[in-house]
């Protein structure tokens, strides 16, 4: 049999991400089962298991994906274009409610809760650079120093999507979430992006 290539053994792990993904919009994280994924990919047990020696793997292998894409996401130009960021990522989570299902068990694993401490260190480390920038350049007056402003940034997103937030009384808004945002890096009211 003929060797694959890396970029063809990535795709097709990727594949396998993105069908645990679907497979648990439909039914759940917990109720998924490997069999389900394999369904879902139209490829056997055996080529999800020269990808992964096991289901916590797969799981790892996808909190990692999300975490990549969530950091990749969370960029802008101006302090707008970065709460517009923050606020996709709000609505990307709200449309994929297994979204609290996958990160409630990740913190039960020892493994997946690292993976999650390790990248919450390095977007926070991304906000902060961001912050400064937009600080210097005047769209935004930081009422503290730029650690703790993304830290605080980082509380009021996390703070929004805690599940009992899901009732209409404690529910945050897009829109609240945008100004609760903007108060916690003092933007400038009307700034407009300058491109």
């Amino acid at each position: 049999m003929p060797k694959r290539s890396q970029e063809y053994m990535d795709r097709q792990r990727l594949r396998f991400c993105e069908a645990a993904m679907a497979c648990f919009r439909r039914k759940g994280v917990v109720a998924t089962n490997l069999a389900d994924i394999c369904e879902e990919t139209g490829l056997s047990m055996g080529a999800l298991y020269k990808h992964f020696a096991s289901r916590d793997e797969l799981l790892e292998a996808i909190l990692l994906l999300r975490l990549e894409r969530r950091n990749a996401m969370l960029h802008g130009e101006s302090w707008p274009e970065l709460r517009a960021a923050i606020l996709r990522l709000r609505d990307d989570h709200d449309s994929n409610p297994f979204w609290r299902e996958f990160l409630a068990m990740a913190d039960l694993h020892e493994g997946m809760r690292e993976l999650r401490l390790y990248e919450g260190g390095v977007i926070l480390a991304q906000i902060e650079q961001q912050l400064r920038r937009y600080a210097e350049a005047g769209e935004i007056a930081l009422p503290f120093p730029p650690r703790q402003s993304a830290q605080l940034v980082s509380v009021i997103f996390d703070g929004s999507l805690i599940e009992m937030r899901s009732s209409t009384r404690l529910r945050v808004s897009l829109d609240e979430l945008a100004a609760y945002l903007d108060h916690a890096v003092g933007a400038q009211p009307g700034f407009r992006s300058a491109g």
